[in-house]
């Protein structure tokens, strides 16, 4: 016999309690459907746009050309549209949360007279293909840096439609670093050759614009705008030796000292690089100027500072720079200079300037690598050069006083 036990009639106030925990397990249910099929679409989106980039990456190998080593990307169509040949990379947006695409320079190798050459090469943002400026900007650096320090700026111009060229010389950051005994000299005929190649390469059978900032190398570009001024449209000078009371900074003069008493001192790249600016550079972007003082061809790149300071023959270098623009003929020029600079004074270089017919913007607050220390006011001092009808109207005043002559670049 099985008695079934008479069951208790639910209460209205148990019925209620139930209908609410089925209607929340409900929700809970669809907002997980929701977040797994949206999860899903954005694994699917992911793998989409990885076969996308996939298949443009095989498209422009098959397309791409070579040219004396010299890579030239071919230009693909999508959607009836141009590639946006820009190089991006993927950093984290705290605001919003995501990854985003900012823009970059991609790294590239290019023979120079049998040595490789690495750069860094930019190209105009896709959203300012429109803006593109017809001549490329060349970035030299000083002795003891590395192209590495003009990538902020670089973007920047990018965005403003420039195509940018910054070569580690021989001799530093990833470039190649060939013994003296090994075919370069690292003196200023070297250094003049080898630079007058590698713009030809870049170039494109256009005249480009200079800009170039440190010691020693950026001097011997001058003197190459000297002896082939057909290669230069427009030159800005930022911060270097001009003038007779400029002197090598200690790191380097280290290797200029009578009777080669500092020949084989180790070479302290933080110091040049860190102590003439008047803002810290972070860490991270000290052991990239760094690095190639402490890797595994470290002696050869100490060996090349070392070997550029015993070759140059300072003052005499910068004799040739002065008489370079006082013989005339020589392309545009300005110079913009961060007058907080610890390493070379101001003063110098108005009465340069105004002897070599240059033009000048001071930057103040800025010290000797305006680059680094306030990137977009150097960038937006190159732009308003490379784009102005070169008079002073257009120039502004440049030392916080009016100007009423023509700068003599017109």
């Amino acid at each position: 016999i099985i008695i079934k036990r008479p069951q208790k009639k639910k209460s209205p106030l148990s019925l209620s309690h139930n209908r609410r925990e089925n209607t929340l397990n409900t929700k809970n249910n669809n907002r997980r459907e929701r977040e797994r099929k949206k999860r899903i679409t954005y694994e699917q989106q992911q793998r989409r746009q990885k076969r996308r980039r996939t298949k443009r990456r095989h498209s422009t190998a098959s397309r791409g050309k070579v040219a004396g080593s010299f890579i030239v990307r071919a230009a693909e169509e999508e959607d009836g549209e141009e590639e946006d040949k820009a190089t991006y990379k993927e950093t984290f947006d705290s605001s919003t949360g995501q990854m985003v695409k900012t823009l970059t320079q991609s790294i590239e190798q290019i023979d120079v007279n049998g040595q490789t050459w690495t750069q860094r090469r930019g190209s105009p943002s896709g959203k300012n293909k429109e803006n593109k400026k017809e001549n490329a900007v060349v970035f030299i650096h000083g002795l003891g840096s590395r192209a590495y320090t003009f990538r902020q700026v670089s973007v920047l111009l990018q965005e403003k439609g420039y195509e940018t060229f910054a070569p580690d010389v021989v001799g530093h950051g990833d470039s190649e670093k060939p013994s003296s005994n090994g075919g370069f000299k690292y003196d200023e005929r070297s250094y003049v050759e080898a630079m007058e190649t590698y713009v030809e390469k870049v170039a494109n059978g256009k005249q480009v614009d200079l800009v170039a900032q440190g010691y020693v190398i950026p001097q011997y570009a001058i003197l190459l705008a000297r002896k082939r001024p057909d290669l230069f449209r427009r030159i800005i000078l930022m911060n270097m030796p001009l003038d007779g009371n400029h002197n090598l900074a200690a790191p380097l003069a280290t290797y200029a000292q009578m009777f080669g008493m500092g020949k084989g001192k180790a070479f302290d790249a933080v110091s040049l690089n860190y102590m003439g600016n008047e803002f810290a550079i972070g860490g991270d972007d000290m052991k990239e100027y760094e690095r190639a003082y402490v890797g595994s061809d470290a002696e050869n790149a100490r060996m090349a500072v070392e070997m550029t300071v015993a070759n140059a023959d300072f003052k005499n270098l910068k004799k040739k720079v002065k008489d370079a623009y006082f013989q005339g003929g020589m392309p545009k020029t300005r110079i913009v200079w961060g007058v907080a600079d610890k390493y070379l004074d101001q003063a110098p270089m108005f009465s340069w300037a105004s002897d070599a017919r240059a033009s000048e913007k001071a930057l103040r607050k800025v010290g000797h690598m305006p680059q680094e220390d306030f990137p977009q006011v150097t960038a937006d001092a190159i732009d308003e050069f490379f784009t102005s009808d070169l008079k002073v109207g257009a120039l502004k005043s440049v030392r916080g006083r009016k100007v009423t002559a023509d700068d003599g670049q017109g």
